[in-house]
């Protein structure tokens, strides 16, 4: 007799083969799902981290023009100080040499002033200078020995003092150098100047 064999289900190793087969195909699809998950962060991530970079490489471009304006304001100050700076110079050499000349002419003024008669005391007193500086612009006015006298008059030095009002810087200047002595409140001494 021949046997004829029915078809058999699966055996027990064959059955949990096919739920461990399962179980393996659910745990290797969580597995693909949770590396996609991973994976999906660190894009989301790595987009953040890519718009963060533009914005700071664009902050940083601004920053690098600020710093260039700064800069060049920094220059133009600088410019204009040393500008300032020279034009102060010229202004007070021009006025320390216009004073000059005034103290050279009041001096000529007192010495004609004295040699008329006019003691330095009386001088002193006309002006409302101290002695000690009527005797400084005295000897600065006197003509050197031997000569005749001063190139110019004074009352033609006056007449030029004015027909050339002093420029603005020089004349707070020259009213600074005509306040009074404080060496007039000393008292007049009487010594001929």
């Amino acid at each position: 007799m021949t046997s004829i064999e029915l078809p058999r289900g699966p055996t027990r190793a064959q059955g949990g083969n096919a739920m461990a087969n399962r179980g393996k195909a659910k745990s290797d699809r969580r597995v693909r799902d949770r590396v996609a998950e991973l994976a999906a962060a660190r894009d989301r991530l790595d987009a953040d981290d890519a718009e963060r970079r533009r914005r700071e490489d664009d902050a940083f471009k601004r920053y690098a023009h600020a710093d260039a304006a700064a800069d060049r304001v920094v220059a133009e100050r600088d410019a204009a100080l040393a500008e300032l700076a020279a034009q102060r110079e010229r202004v007070s050499e021009a006025a320390a040499t216009r004073l000059d000349e005034i103290e050279q002419r009041r001096g000529e003024i007192l010495a004609e002033l004295n040699r008329s008669g006019r003691k330095a005391d009386d001088l002193a007193a006309m002006f409302g200078i101290g002695v000690k500086r009527v005797r400084s612009l005295l000897r600065q006015g006197r003509p050197p020995a031997g000569s005749a006298g001063p190139a110019t008059a004074p009352q033609a030095r006056a007449a030029q003092d004015v027909a050339t009002p002093p420029a603005p810087a020089a004349e707070s200047t020259v009213a600074l150098a005509t306040a009074p002595d404080s060496s007039a409140a000393q008292g007049p001494e009487r010594k001929n100047g």
